[in-house]
């Protein structure tokens, strides 16, 4: 059975079977978020609403309807997610110079992903605040003090703040480092990962499966919309 989607009109002079017909109505309906047309704003935040267009929730924040995100129902717009990898070494031929991290492997992603021509960049389709975690696998090959930087770019631009540095010591040793952080991107913006090394004795290390363990990757990155 159908829901009205208006409330009964008022007819005749006797109020009472209308207040009767408003009752029932408004107890089928309390429950249904409103359907969006297209006409309404987003100018108040915390506003609920259903997308047909999308068969999904929204929520105005900002000035614009977000989908909300539910268990495995994920909307098709304003989500994304992503985790790529490296499965080979990266070396430096230039010491104390920038060079950009490239990624040779995607394990999930959605609206974010790797540039088709420069795999270096990871690009954003939508826009949000988006959480970002970088993992290295260090590797020093002779037996003397060497020291890593890496930080993030975006669209080319460093961004303040940001550097991670980490010194080796000793003949094939072996760190891997860690840093997560939160960065608000546009439709199409990109991010890098760049590093630099002061000795050209060092890696960023992939290692092949064992018997009792999968391969280790070069780099990992794993971003998440917030």
């Amino acid at each position: 059975m159908s829901v009205q989607s208006r409330p009964p009109p008022v007819t005749g002079s006797d109020w009472k079977p209308w207040g009767e017909r408003l009752v029932d109505y408004l107890s089928r309906i309390q429950t249904k978020l409103m359907q969006q047309t297209g006409r309404e704003t987003a100018s108040d935040d915390g506003l609920l609403m259903w997308d047909r267009s999308i068969q999904h929730p929204v929520v105005s924040v900002d000035g614009v309807w977000v989908p909300l995100g539910y268990g495995a129902n994920e909307p098709d717009q304003g989500y994304g997610y992503a985790l790529f990898y490296n499965t080979t070494d990266h070396t430096h031929s230039v010491v104390e110079t920038p060079d950009e991290i490239t990624w040779d492997s995607t394990a999930y992603s959605k609206n974010i992903s790797v540039d088709g021509t420069y795999t270096s960049r990871i690009v954003f389709a939508v826009a949000g605040k988006y959480m970002v975690n970088f993992t290295a696998q260090l590797n020093s090959q002779s037996a003397n003090a060497k020291t890593f930087w890496f930080w993030p770019r975006i669209n080319g631009t460093d961004i303040p703040g940001s550097t991670m540095r980490i010194t080796l010591h000793d003949n094939d040793e072996a760190k891997t480092v860690a840093r997560g952080g939160i960065f608000e991107m546009n439709a199409g913006d990109y991010l890098e990962a760049m590093w630099a090394v002061d000795n050209l004795d060092t890696a960023l290390k992939s290692y092949a499966a064992e018997t009792f363990c999968p391969a280790v990757p070069s780099v990992t990155l794993l971003v998440k919309n917030v």
